[in-house]
């Protein structure tokens, strides 16, 4: 098995590496990033089947040569700018790096080897605010993005589809919510707030957490199993079809803060909200219907909230 994965170095590219490394050792895995630079002190599988490109997935050339020398037999696209922050301030690099790197993986594709299966890893961000939020979104609501990285993400959706239904290349989407767990940056919200909590704990702040929006709900899920989803859907699910990857419940974000909260010691914190960190436009709910993908493919989660909150703080308190 040839597996070719994009954005190998990014949070949840390096836990799918290691993940399907596990599951079977012998595959050889093509990783493509734009910094490659450490990601072997992360890899835990076998390095010898491994080889990592710097390749910029905008250029057309680049990824031709690319996908015409390793010919994969399967493609984990998860590369992209990730950022809703980022593309308010950067929509148009935003839509040419999460447009064009993914359009060009599947003309090279079509051009080499159409029997490869490509998984084009969305984000729940396309269904915009809900209609019915007191709901869990399902893949067939009608998808309404708010933001530049959305609206850039669902558009690489219709060309992901648009190549299955016109040349018959097993393309799956996958649209997932909010995945966390160690060794996520700052710029999202559990992340951002276990380091702050970390640092207060070891005296290297003042006792008090600067947050943004904590009246919105999402759906959280636990990377590792974001990527044992990937797994399934490229290996159980149906070519054509999109799978929701959530939990399947709604959690308000100032419960995630008093659940951190709860597991440190430093209880009497202050909080503070930063204007910076509220978005133009925010969902007030956003979580999802996880039926599809479990009917379809037989995956479950294995992480709670809690275990994965725990991970996340003690990953903090390792680092800072």
């Amino acid at each position: 098995m040839k597996i070719l994965i994009t954005g190998i170095n990014g949070f949840a590219g390096t836990y799918l590496a290691n993940h399907l490394s596990k599951i079977d050792n012998s595959s050889v895995i093509a990783g493509v990033d734009i910094s490659t630079g450490n990601f072997f002190e992360k890899f835990e599988g076998n390095k010898n089947n491994t080889e990592l490109f710097n390749i910029d997935l905008t250029d057309e050339n680049d990824v031709d040569k690319l996908i015409r020398d390793f010919i994969p037999d399967q493609v984990y696209h998860l590369a992209a700018q990730a950022s809703v922050s980022n593309s308010w301030k950067e929509p148009i690099n935003t839509f040419k790096n999460n447009v064009f790197g993914g359009v060009n993986l599947l003309e090279s594709i079509r051009k080499y080897n159409n029997k490869c299966r490509f998984l084009s890893v969305c984000t729940a961000e396309v269904y915009g605010i809900s209609e019915n939020p007191s709901m869990p979104i399902k893949e067939e609501d009608r998808i309404y993005p708010t933001n530049p990285y959305a609206i850039s993400k669902a558009a690489l959706d219709f060309f992901s589809i648009t190549y299955y239904l016109g040349y018959k290349i097993p393309v799956f989407v996958s649209r997932s919510f909010n995945h966390i767990g160690p060794g996520q940056s700052i710029g999202f919200v559990c992340s951002d707030f276990a380091k702050q909590i970390a640092q207060i704990e070891k005296k290297l702040r003042k006792p008090e957490i600067f947050v943004g929006n904590l009246e919105a709900c999402r759906d959280f899920l636990d990377v590792r199993d974001v990527v044992n989803a990937y797994y399934y859907i490229m290996n159980k699910g149906k070519p054509g079809e999109v799978y929701n990857i959530c939990s399947g419940e709604k959690i308000k974000i100032s419960d995630i803060l008093k659940t951190l909260i709860s597991f440190s010691k430093e209880k009497n914190v202050a909080v503070r909200v930063d204007s910076s960190k509220l978005r133009p436009v925010d969902n007030k709910i956003m979580y999802g219907d996880n039926s599809k993908i479990k009917e379809h493919t037989g995956w479950l989660p294995g992480y709670s909230i809690n275990e994965t909150l725990k991970d996340i703080l003690n990953y903090w308190r390792n680092i800072v």
